[in-house]
């Protein structure tokens, strides 16, 4: 019984210590020191302060109904933003539509967005004034909204609308659709 005893004895102390954690070790313990970070890029940091794109994009042109110098209308521009702060920044854009005569139309415009930095998208409102030729010179006032969506921080897909009140010609409204390039 003595050695039986001994032998249960014997077990529950390896039990114990093997719970206990690390053996100790005869000598020095092994020095500790920073532990290495690991730079992992972000899923999207195209949404920065400080951050900038170009824009190419088709267009088309609504014009509200009635009679008017204008009709539907498909065109396209070039855009250019700088957002200040993840939240805020401004647009210019030119756009050109083949209505009875080209259309120009150039604006600015204050944006603000929401960026959604875990899918890289980013839904935005606008708004802000411009001017309108295509015979008829005129201001023009819009609000829009829109979504930018970055397939990577170099390059994405966006689409908008705004609404456009002119000041000779009837209101009218433009789509737009197009490739926006970060930088």
């Amino acid at each position: 019984m003595n050695k039986t005893t001994i032998s249960i004895l014997a077990a529950a102390c390896s039990l114990v210590s093997a719970q206990a954690g690390e053996t100790p070790s005869l000598g020095k313990a092994p020095a500790k020191g920073p532990v290495p970070q690991i730079n992992v890029p972000a899923v999207c940091d195209c949404f920065n302060a400080g951050s900038s794109s170009v824009s190419v994009y088709a267009s088309g042109l609504l014009p509200d109904s009635g009679a008017g110098e204008l009709s539907d209308a498909f065109g396209g521009g070039l855009a250019y933003d700088y957002f200040f702060t993840p939240n805020v920044g401004f647009m210019v854009d030119a756009t050109w539509s083949g209505t009875s005569s080209v259309t120009h139309l150039f604006t600015g415009s204050l944006v603000l967005r929401a960026p959604i930095t875990s899918i890289c998208l980013a839904p935005y409102v606008f708004g802000g004034g411009g001017y309108h030729t295509n015979g008829t010179s005129q201001d023009v006032w819009h609000v829009g909204g829109g979504v930018d969506y970055r397939i990577t921080n170099c390059w994405g897909l966006f689409a908008d609308a705004r609404y456009t009140w002119a000041s000779d010609t009837q209101d009218y409204t433009i789509v737009r659709a197009g490739v926006r390039f970060g930088f």
